[in-house]
C-alpha cells in the first residue's frame, strides 16, 4: 500500500513533482516542490504555484509520487487511522523488541523471533506488549494483586466457594469514589465480580488500605490498561 511522503522524503524531491491532496477541501493536484524556507518559516514552498504550506499544518495534506485514486487514498487514511489507533498489545515485527510481564512479575525486554515458541506462547497469552512502559505498569498492578490476595488470605482468609453460597455472609472488597475521591470498602453477598480480590474479614481489608495506600491510589487514579 502506498504512504504519504514524510518531510524529509519531499526534502529530496525538490525540483521535482509530488501529488498533493488537500483533506479538507479535496483538492488534487501535481506540484513542483521549491524550497522548505520561506521569511524563516518552515513552510513548503512550490514553483508552479503562489500557495504555501507550514509544515505545522501538513497532517492535512497528503503527498505523493504517483496519481492517488479516491479509493486509494481511503484505503490509506483507514490504515493510518488504525495505525495511530495502537493498544500496546500489538505484535511487534520480526527482530524487534517486545515487553512482557516475567516470573517475578517484573517488566522485561526481549527481541521478537515470528517461530519461536516461547514467543508464540507470550503472545497467545496476551503476555506480549508493543509498548515499555504499558508492560511496566501491567507489571506494577499484578504485584499489587498478589500482594492483596496474599494479605487477604492471611489475614481472615479469601472468601471460599461454599463461603460464597451462604448468601448472608458478605465479601469485602477494596473499590474507589470518583465523586468523593477516595478509597472505600464495599461488599457483596451474591453477587461475585470476575478478578476481584475479596476479604472475609472488613478489619483486614481496611488495614489492607493503609498498607498498600499508594499503590491502590496509583491503580485506582493513574493506572491506564491500554494506550489511548
Amino acid at each position: 500500500m502506498k504512504k504519504s511522503l514524510t518531510i524529509e522524503e519531499l526534502k529530496s524531491r525538490v525540483g521535482k513533482p509530488v501529488f498533493v491532496i488537500d483533506l479538507i477541501y479535496g483538492g488534487k493536484n501535481w506540484r513542483v516542490i521549491k524550497g522548505f524556507r520561506l521569511a524563516g518559516l518552515n513552510t513548503i514552498k512550490f514553483i508552479d504555484c503562489n500557495s504555501i504550506i507550514n509544515f505545522e499544518n501538513t497532517q492535512l495534506f497528503r503527498f505523493f509520487d504517483t496519481e492517488v485514486s479516491d479509493m486509494e487514498l481511503k484505503e490509506i487514511l483507514d490504515a493510518e487511522e488504525k495505525e495511530n489507533k495502537k493498544t500496546g498489545y500489538e505484535t511487534v515485527d520480526e527482530g524487534s523488541f517486545y515487553f512482557y510481564v516475567s516470573n517475578a512479575l517484573h517488566k522485561e525486554r526481549e527481541r521478537y523471533t515470528k517461530n519461536d515458541r516461547v514467543d508464540l506462547t507470550k503472545s497467545t497469552l496476551g503476555n506480549h506488549f508493543s509498548n515499555e512502559n504499558l508492560a511496566e505498569n501491567i507489571a506494577r498492578a499484578e504485584r499489587l494483586r498478589y500482594q492483596l490476595r496474599r494479605y487477604a488470605a492471611s489475614n481472615g482468609g479469601i472468601p471460599s466457594q461454599k463461603y460464597w453460597q451462604s448468601l448472608e455472609s458478605k465479601k469485602n472488597y477494596i473499590s474507589y469514589d470518583y465523586v468523593d475521591n477516595k478509597l472505600s470498602i464495599y461488599d457483596r453477598q451474591i453477587l461475585k465480580e470476575f478478578g476481584q480480590i475479596y476479604f472475609k474479614n472488613k478489619e483486614a481489608c481496611e488495614k489492607a488500605i493503609e498498607i498498600f495506600k499508594d499503590e491502590l491510589i496509583w491503580y485506582f487514579t493513574e493506572f491506564e490498561e491500554q494506550l489511548y
